[in-house]
């Protein structure tokens, strides 16, 4: 699961944007977000509360922090990516003295300040019934390069996958043994209800991944489940202009272990033969080190591109070692960067 939470930061560095008098650039230490502040307000080395892109904030913490009217989202609540001057702008830092001497744990700040995370709402269903994730199952998300750089960095001169981020909606199919198949979304599982088939059901069904799902848990004797994103009409605001619903698979996890790059696509392709590549999230590099392919960008402005899927920004990148590794203090080594200049233009 990915982090969430308003910390405790120091400024690592300020900039000037040229042609403002009024604000500048500042970044995080040990992070690469970037973030508007008033000039002057901040120097290197000051601590600040870090409040990150996504979060949503009560009433009456707006008004003091001076962002009546300010914020994003049909409340007016959200912190999101936007561009000020040409400048993108991920989150905002606050003084520290809005909350108690001597408290820092990131969970007990969030809590104290009432601040929540914004979720993109999930497609909402009259064709089933929503009910708790299978036990052992977790959401599933993936860290941050903005604020792992220190991760992102053990990756550098790794052979990696390196996968477009696709907008839709998370999907999963699980599969036992025995034959039992389940199918959900990012926060719970969908009952069918007699008489009506939800749409990801529909999708399951069509692109055969419950049979695939079935497949490796026989093979395995032990759960399957398969991960991918649901896309086109009515999910998320199709944003790749879909005539039809699809599928494209990311992650594969079988009992307790998690497909490698190789192992998924062969296992995709095995089972689908060669339809199989179009069941794969986009593929950007493949097998390849992340310093050969960035060219001497930076991750975050490689995250930028045009959408393989269609001829239009593309959400980020998702980063894994061609090699299962496990981090420790951090969990599974798989990381993400969402383009900046896609979130500023984004509505999700």
């Amino acid at each position: 699961m990915s982090t969430f939470a308003v910390t405790l930061e120091r400024i690592g560095s300020i900039q000037p944007i040229p042609d403002a008098d009024r604000i500048e650039i500042a970044v995080l230490e040990g992070m690469d977000f970037q973030f508007v502040v008033p000039r002057g307000r901040y120097r290197p080395g000051d601590p600040v509360l870090y409040f990150p892109v996504d979060s949503l904030l009560p009433p009456p913490l707006i008004e003091r922090l001076g962002l009546s009217g300010r914020l994003a989202g049909h409340d007016q609540d959200r912190v999101k990516t936007i561009r000020l001057r040409g400048q993108i702008s991920q989150g905002i830092v606050a003084d520290p003295d809005i909350i108690p001497a001597g408290m820092n744990e990131p969970e007990v700040i969030t809590t104290h300040l009432g601040v929540r995370k914004y979720e993109p709402p999930e497609q909402v269903t009259n064709d089933a019934i929503l009910t708790r994730l299978p036990d052992g199952q977790s959401v599933y998300d993936i860290e941050g390069a903005d604020r792992y750089v220190d991760v992102a960095a053990l990756l550098m001169d790794q052979p990696v996958w390196i996968s477009e981020k696709v907008e839709g909606s998370n999907l999963w199919v699980r599969a036992t043994p025995e034959g039992e198949v389940s199918v959900g979304q990012r926060n719970h599982a969908l009952t069918p209800k007699e008489g009506v088939e939800h749409t990801f059901h529909k999708i399951v069904r069509r692109e055969r991944l419950d049979a695939f799902a079935a497949d490796l848990a026989r093979a395995a004797g032990a759960p399957a489940l398969v991960y991918g994103e649901a896309l086109g009409p009515g999910i998320q605001g199709n944003i790749y202009g879909l005539k039809e619903h699809r599928a494209l698979v990311f992650d594969v996890r079988v009992g307790s272990g998690w497909f490698s790059p190789n192992a998924l696509r062969a296992a995709v392709l095995g089972f689908f033969g060669t339809r199989g590549e179009a069941l794969l999230v986009p593929s950007l590099a493949f097998d390849r080190t992340l310093r050969d392919w960035l060219g001497g960008q930076s991750i975050k402005l490689a995250s930028d591109g045009t959408s393989l899927l269609a001829g239009r920004a593309r959400e980020g990148i998702v980063i894994k070692p061609m090699s299962e590794a496990v981090v420790a203090g951090f969990g599974r080594l798989v990381i993400k960067q969402r383009s900046p200049a896609y979130l500023a233009k984004s509505e999700f």
